[in-house]
C-alpha cells in the first residue's frame, strides 16, 4: 500500500509540473501544468496555442534567430569561419547561397517551425515545468524534444498510437522529388532546365567589345509581368518598372536588360526567347536584352560540376555542425528541423542552383558593360548576393543599385542581419548594393532597426504602385447595409489560399455574405484559385476574374485579402475598407504586421463580424514616395552618371 500511495504521489507531482504538447489529432485527457497545441490556432480556455505565441511574439524571437544565423555563419572549421570555408569566389562565400543564411520564410518552411520551438521552449520555462508529454508522431518534433528533455534531466514521453513518421511540408510530385537522394535531385535540376529552358535559347550574338562601350548600363529584372500588347510591338514595357521606361528613354545611355523568367500563365520561356529577338529589332543601339540563361557555356557547366562535388566534399565533412542548431545558452537542438535545409544546400538542388547562378551572373558580368551602375530588384534571394560580388568582381568601378519595388514585411527575413555581421571582416560580410533605393518610409524603418547601414540607402519613387498615385482615398464610398460587392483577393501559396477560401466558406454558411450581392475573386497573376475552388465547392455564387485591380477597386466596397499579398495596403490607400486573412500555423507575413490597429483573422465568427461591419485601414498619404517628374530616381542614376563622366 505504501508503495502504491507513494507512486501515485509521483505521478501527481509529475502531472502538476509538466507541460503536456497536442500536435494535430492528438488528445490528452488527465492533468498537467500547461497543456499546449502545436498546431491548432483555436483552443480552449485555460490552453495555449504556440502558434498564436509566435503570432505575438514572433518580432522578439526574431532577433534570437537572426543572432543564430550570424553564430553559425562564424561557426569554427578547420580554424576559419564557416563563412570562408565555404569561400567560393575572392570576394564570395558559397555559405550566402544556401537556404540558411537566405532566411527565407517563404523557401523553408523549416524556419517557423523552430520558431515554434522556441516559443514553446519559453513557456516550459517561464511555467517552471519539469517534463514533457508529447502526443503526436511528428518524427522530428518527438526527437528534438526527447533529446532537449534529456540534456535537462526531465522526464520525457510520446503518447500516440501512430507511429513516428517524418512529416513532409511538400505535396504531389514535389514531396516525391525531395525524398529522393539529394545527388540526384542535383541531376534532376540540371536536365529539367535543360529541357524547359537551355534547348530554348541560341545565343544572341553578345558583342564581348560591348565592355568598352562608356555609359552603357545593364538592368537585371524579373520577367515577364510586362506589357504584352508593347513587347509584341518590339517594346519592352515591364510593370515592375513603369514609369522608370521613360526615364531610362531619356538618360544618355545604352541600357541591357537581362531577363531572370520566373514561371508564369502570362509568358511560357519559349516565348519569351522569341519576345528578346522581337524587342532586339526596336532600337537596338539603345535597348539590348537578354535572357540570363544564354551565357551559360559548356565551360561553365563543366565548372558547375567541379564546384558541386567541391561543396559536396566539404559538405561530408561539416556533420558536427548540428550541434550548432541551437540558440544561444538553450539546449534546445533544432537541426532535425532544419535538416532539409541544410543537406539541399550542401548535396541537392539548392547547392547547384546557386552554383549555375554564381555563375551565369560572373559570365554576364565579364561581358555585358555596368558603366557607371548595374540595377536590379531587390528581394535579398541568394541569387541577387551572386549578382552583386560578380559586377564588384568583374567591374571594380560599377556603382551597384537595387531597388525594393515591393513592400518590405517584419517578418521576412531576407533583407534583415544581426547587427554584428555590419562590423565583422569585410570578407564575413554578406555582398550588399552600394545604394539600396526604398520607396517609402516604412521599410526605412525596418531596415533602420536591424542596423542596416544607413549610408547605403536612397529614397526613391516607388515604381510598382505608381497606379495609386495621385488617388488617396479616392475610392472611398459610402456605407453600404446590403448589395455590396466583396472583392477576394488570394495570394501565391496553396496553404494561404485554402485557408482564406475556408474560413470565407464557412462564413457564408453562417449567413455572413448575407450584405453582399457579389463575390468577385482576383487570383494572383502566377497562381489560379480555379483547381482550389473545385476542391472546396463554395456555397455561394461569384466571379472569377484577372481583371487588373485598377479596374476592380470602382466596384468593390470590400475587399478580403490572403495574408501574404500586398493588396492589403493598396486597398487601404485607396479607402477600401480591408479584411485581411491570418495565417494558420505559419508566419504572419502581411507588411502591416505588428501594427496595433490592424486585425487577421483567423476565425469564421470574427470574418462573420468583419463583413458586416468593415473598418478601413489607416496608410498614411506618404506611405509610398511619388513624384511624376521621377526626381528621386534622376538623383540617384544621375548622381552616378556624373561621377563616371569626371571619371
Amino acid at each position: 500500500m505504501g508503495n502504491s500511495s507513494h507512486n501515485k504521489d509521483d505521478k501527481n507531482m509529475l502531472a502538476n509540473s509538466s507541460m503536456v504538447l497536442l500536435d494535430e489529432s492528438g488528445q490528452w485527457n488527465g492533468d498537467a501544468r500547461v497543456i499546449t497545441h502545436w498546431t491548432k490556432l483555436n483552443v480552449f480556455p485555460h490552453q495555449v496555442s504556440i502558434p498564436q505565441i509566435v503570432e505575438k511574439q514572433a518580432l522578439l524571437i526574431k532577433n534570437d534567430y537572426l543572432a543564430w544565423v550570424y553564430d553559425l555563419g562564424q561557426y569554427k572549421v578547420e580554424n576559419q569561419t564557416l563563412t570562408s570555408y565555404l569561400k567560393f569566389f575572392e570576394n564570395f562565400s558559397f555559405w550566402w547561397m544556401t537556404k540558411i543564411a537566405a532566411k527565407s520564410p517563404f523557401s523553408s518552411p523549416g524556419i517557423y517551425q523552430v520558431f515554434k520551438l522556441r516559443a514553446l521552449e519559453q513557456l516550459y520555462l517561464e511555467k517552471g515545468c519539469e517534463g514533457l508529454t508529447y502526443c503526436g508522431n511528428n518524427q522530428a518534433v518527438h526527437q528534438i524534444l526527447q533529446d532537449w528533455c534529456q540534456k535537462l534531466g526531465h522526464p520525457y514521453k510520446r503518447i500516440s498510437e501512430k507511429a513516428c513518421h517524418t512529416k513532409s511540408e511538400w505535396t504531389g510530385i514535389n514531396k516525391i522529388i525531395f525524398n529522393l537522394p539529394f545527388w540526384f535531385q542535383a541531376f534532376l535540376y540540371l536536365v529539367r532546365n535543360w529541357f524547359v529552358r537551355y534547348r530554348h535559347i541560341r545565343s544572341n550574338n553578345i558583342n564581348k567589345k560591348l565592355n568598352s562601350i562608356k555609359n552603357s548600363v545593364t538592368i537585371v529584372t524579373w520577367f515577364p509581368n510586362i506589357d504584352l500588347e508593347k513587347a509584341r510591338e518590339g517594346r519592352f514595357y515591364s510593370h515592375l518598372w513603369e514609369n522608370l521606361h521613360k526615364l531610362l528613354d531619356e538618360l544618355p545611355y545604352a541600357i541591357n536588360w537581362v531577363w531572370l523568367y520566373s514561371r508564369s500563365d502570362q509568358v511560357t520561356f519559349e516565348d519569351s526567347a522569341a519576345l528578346r529577338d522581337r524587342c532586339n529589332q526596336h532600337s537596338p543601339e539603345k535597348y539590348r536584352h537578354f535572357m540570363l540563361e544564354e551565357f551559360f557555356t559548356l565551360e561553365i557547366f563543366v565548372k558547375c560540376l567541379k564546384y558541386y562535388l567541391k561543396f559536396y566534399s566539404k559538405g561530408i565533412r561539416l556533420k558536427k555542425i548540428k550541434k550548432a542548431f541551437c540558440f544561444s545558452g538553450s539546449k534546445l537542438n533544432f537541426f532535425p528541423i532544419l535538416r532539409h535545409e541544410w543537406d539541399s544546400s550542401l548535396f541537392g538542388k539548392d547547392a547547384i542552383e546557386g552554383i549555375v547562378y554564381s555563375f551565369l551572373f560572373d559570365s554576364m558580368a565579364k561581358v555585358l558593360p555596368a558603366n557607371p551602375w548595374g540595377l536590379f530588384i531587390l528581394e535579398n534571394q541568394p541569387h541577387e548576393l551572386a549578382l552583386i560580388s560578380a559586377w564588384k568582381r568583374n567591374q571594380k568601378k560599377t556603382k551597384v543599385l537595387a531597388n525594393q519595388h515591393t513592400s518590405i514585411r517584419p517578418m521576412d527575413l531576407r533583407p534583415l542581419y544581426d547587427a554584428r555581421i555590419f562590423n565583422t571582416l569585410e570578407s564575413e560580410r554578406p555582398p550588399i548594393a552600394d545604394k539600396l533605393g526604398l520607396n517609402g518610409p516604412n521599410p526605412y524603418s525596418v531596415l533602420k532597426e536591424s542596423q542596416y547601414p544607413i549610408e547605403k540607402l536612397a529614397k526613391t519613387e516607388a515604381l510598382r504602385y505608381w497606379n495609386l498615385k495621385g488617388r488617396y482615398g479616392s475610392e472611398q464610398k459610402e456605407k453600404k447595409n446590403s448589395g455590396r460587392t466583396l472583392l477576394v483577393a488570394t495570394a501565391l501559396r496553396d496553404h494561404e489560399i485554402i485557408f482564406q477560401l475556408k474560413l470565407l466558406i464557412e462564413a457564408a454558411s453562417q449567413n455572413g455574405l448575407t450584405a453582399y450581392k457579389k463575390i468577385i475573386i482576383k487570383n494572383h497573376p502566377d497562381l489560379s484559385v480555379d483547381k482550389y475552388l473545385k476542391i472546396l465547392k463554395p456555397g455561394f455564387q461569384f466571379t472569377l476574374t484577372s481583371q487588373p485591380l485598377s479596374e476592380l477597386w470602382p466596384i468593390s466596397d470590400v475587399v478580403y485579402c490572403s495574408n501574404a499579398t500586398t493588396v492589403a495596403i493598396e486597398a487601404g490607400y485607396l479607402g477600401v475598407p480591408v479584411i485581411i486573412a491570418g495565417q494558420e500555423n505559419y508566419f504572419n507575413l502581411n507588411p502591416l504586421y505588428g501594427l496595433t490597429q490592424v486585425n487577421f483573422i483567423t476565425d469564421s465568427k470574427i470574418l462573420c463580424e468583419e463583413l458586416k461591419n468593415p473598418t478601413e485601414i489607416y496608410i498614411p498619404e506618404d506611405f509610398f514616395y511619388f513624384d511624376e517628374n521621377l526626381t528621386l530616381w534622376k538623383n540617384l542614376l544621375g548622381a552616378e552618371l556624373g561621377k563616371a563622366n569626371k571619371n
